[in-house]
């Protein structure tokens, strides 16, 4: 998860930037489902105190305010959700087992409680958030429109929003959708200022998806495992 982090008393905000974030917000709460691949690459600290950088994919399938599919594979393996209903399955294919948790019924309420139960992890699931705009103008010290960049050919508004803790930048896409397209994150408050990075591609807006495939069926052999909430650890 995105986390602007704490609030100060000075706060410069560019007009045009909320504007922006506005319009963006606007079209993601309007989409009745969506697709789309996102890259990350994050900074972790590994058991000789170096730094390096952690791979991931994720393929991510939206339907209405109950439905979602995450495929996830990388280097912290092979992993997969899915949610409909009530029902979130987690599923680790490298040890072929899996978790079934009973969660709430819509997916921003859902991912907010598994977030917090379990610190699972919802990449790039604040810009779902209707509150996404709130949130920045709420927390960032800085919100500031830096201009068009080309990116792989596609122009794209640059973004920065800053606070005491973290420096975050994204892209938005200068098209009729004006959907995200990238964004990277400085921990400016850590050793050695650790940064997560993330790409969008493959945007499919108002797809036919179809029901079943929300609906999870566990693997052959596979087994069904209990997950710690974060207080019992």
């Amino acid at each position: 998860m995105l986390c602007i982090g704490a609030t100060a008393q000075t706060k410069q905000q560019d007009s045009l930037a909320i504007l922006l974030i506005d319009r963006m917000t606007d079209v993601i709460g309007d989409l009745e489902s969506c697709s789309f691949t996102l890259h990350t690459a994050r900074d972790i600290t590994d058991s000789q105190a170096l730094v390096v950088k952690q791979f991931t994919q994720y393929q991510v399938y939206l339907s209405g305010n109950d439905k979602m599919l995450v495929n996830a594979q990388g280097d912290r393996g092979h992993r997969e959700l899915w949610y409909h209903a009530g029902q979130l399955a987690h599923y680790n294919q490298e040890e072929n087992n899996y978790v079934i948790l009973q969660v709430p019924d819509n997916t921003i309420d859902m991912i907010d409680s598994v977030s917090k139960l379990y610190q699972m992890e919802f990449p790039a699931a604040d810009f779902f958030y209707p509150t996404f705009t709130d949130d920045l103008l709420a927390h960032a010290d800085l919100l500031k429109f830096l201009g068009i960049v080309n990116i792989n050919g596609k122009e794209c508004f640059h973004i920065l929003a800053s606070n005491k803790e973290m420096k975050m930048q994204f892209w938005i896409s200068n098209d009729a959708y004006n959907l995200p397209a990238r964004f990277a994150i400085t921990y400016t408050s850590q050793i050695g200022n650790p940064q997560y990075e993330a790409a969008f591609s493959n945007w499919q807006i108002n797809p036919n998806l179809p029901m079943a495939m929300f609906d999870f069926q566990p693997p052959p052999g596979s087994a069904q495992v209990r997950i710690m909430a974060a207080n019992e650890r």
